[in-house]
């Protein structure tokens, strides 16, 4: 027998790929359901990481049999289990069958307690909208609209234990409460002082402001329906029986939606609960400030990251793993920020390099400390006078040395909102003439190339030294001040 050519739907979930379904969630000690448990990858890798309960169910009675000792089997099949088997789970992750997907995710998703997160794989096609969906596809799309989120994965079993090229997605949903328990878990007790002081030593945001922002989301959400009722109360009692076909009220009551049309627009409670709970998680990673020394690919990264993360619940719980998040991995968005940067400087010209054409290798690799950038300037041959004004070229490199500029803040600790833009500095500076702007003397030629020069022996060095360091290059023999 081989469990791999008798099981069609039988692909072990990769080890990397179970990190990436649980970046970020909180299942430490938690009690988990694994309904398509195979030989167990999932449930290995979770107990491996701290899950309190591991629970499983495996249709196929030969591949069940590897599950023995590794975790309580709650059935057989998954779509047998009902909602009071599993009140008490606080997580179900799963890899279902390919061909069956959206029912599996459906159904955990039906029978999950308030406070479950569903986590899943699935096949590309089940979540991507066609004219030939059926009715259990353009349902699984809505549920994830409504309650989740949807990644593409791609091609993540090409090197598996079982391979395949089918293209995957990542499913997240979150199963809320309902009437008096839909906001059960999403405050912390004052009393918890753990909790309260959780990262104030880093000063990101105070715990007043975490708790202030999600009792006005909270609050807004319960006082929504009762508005919704009374508005359409209002327009029932207005509209006139009898009246005309083309006799319209003048003026009707409902909600609407946020722009420069504000055209009246019906919303259910939870379109209304998502749209607000975008509103304020894009406040809170504005107050966290990831973006203030990113570079411009660094920022895509985190923008893409920020999406993702406003369809999360909007409970203080959520919210101090981001910002735990945030200050774990400031450190290494810093580092790609000087790596950036570096490359920057030296893909322009191989003459900013003391290693020339030679730049890759791994010795005596230094930004020069005086570098050339190209298509910074554009000319203005028909000015009239005598000293004609510098023009920074739009499309231009500008953002790359407004990068540069980001990535030597955070080298120097240096606050880059105090720096003024490269365009606003050099506004009223004549072509050729020097003049200093950040960490650098400048020059703008009418050819469009424009020189910089680090004002700081010490800061350019720096950059180097800790640039050597991260790229695991020979360091320089003079050491950093």
């Amino acid at each position: 027998m081989s469990i791999f050519t008798d099981n069609a739907d039988f692909y072990p979930t990769p080890n990397e790929v179970i990190g990436q379904m649980m970046m970020g969630e909180d299942f430490l000690g938690k009690t988990i359901l694994e309904p398509s448990a195979g030989k167990g990858n999932i449930v290995d890798w979770l107990k491996a990481n701290g899950a309190g309960r591991v629970i499983a169910c495996e249709k196929d009675p030969n591949i069940r049999k590897l599950l023995n000792g590794k975790c309580e089997i709650l059935a057989d099949d998954f779509l047998t289990v009902k909602s009071e088997d599993i009140s008490h789970v606080d997580y179900i992750v799963m890899n279902p069958p390919f061909s069956e997907g959206a029912k599996h995710i459906l159904h955990a998703f039906d029978i999950a307690p308030a406070g479950c997160t569903v986590i899943s794989l699935c096949n590309s096609q089940s979540v991507s909208s066609g004219w030939r969906d059926d009715k259990t596809k353009q349902r699984l799309i809505e549920t994830i609209e409504l309650y989740g989120l949807e990644e593409y994965l791609g091609n993540v079993f090409d090197k598996a234990e079982r391979r395949t090229n089918v293209s995957v997605s990542l499913v997240k949903l979150y199963k809320g409460g309902t009437g008096e328990n839909e906001f059960a878990d999403y405050f912390f007790s004052a009393t918890d002082e753990d909790l309260v002081n959780m990262n104030q030593e880093e000063g990101i945001m105070p715990y007043n402001l975490v708790r202030d922002l999600v009792n006005r989301y909270v609050s807004a959400v319960k006082l929504f329906d009762d508005t919704l009722a009374a508005a359409q109360k209002i327009n029932e009692i207005a509209q006139y029986p009898d009246a005309g076909e083309y006799d319209y009220l003048p003026v009707r009551f409902g909600t609407i939606t946020g722009g420069y049309d504000c055209k009246e627009k019906v919303i259910t409670h939870q379109q209304y609960k998502k749209e607000l709970q975008k509103y304020y998680w894009r406040l809170i990673f504005k107050k966290l400030h990831m973006e203030k020394y990113a570079t411009k690919h660094l920022r895509e990264q985190i923008n893409k990251f920020i999406e993702q993360q406003k369809n999360v619940p909007f409970t203080m719980g959520n919210i101090y793993r981001v910002i735990d998040m945030v200050i774990q991995t400031n450190g290494q968005r810093m580092q790609k920020a000087l790596l950036e940067a570096f490359d920057h400087i030296c893909s322009f010209s191989a003459e900013n390099s003391t290693a020339g054409e030679k730049w890759k290798t791994n010795a005596n690799y230094m930004v020069n400390k005086k570098f050339i950038i190209p298509y910074m300037c554009e000319g203005y041959y028909y000015q009239k006078e005598a000293r004609p004004k510098l023009y920074m070229r739009y499309g231009g490199y500008t953002e790359e040395m407004e990068d540069v500029c980001k990535a030597l803040c955070f080298l120097t600790a240096t606050d880059y909102d105090k720096l003024p833009s490269l365009r606003d500095y050099s506004d009223g500076v004549c072509w050729g003439e020097w003049f200093v702007w950040g960490f650098f003397r400048c020059k703008g030629f009418k050819k469009g190339t424009m020189h910089f020069e680090f004002l700081d022996e010490n800061i350019w060095f720096k950059f180097n030294y800790e640039v050597s360091k991260l790229k695991g290059w020979e360091l320089p023999k003079k050491k950093a001040a």
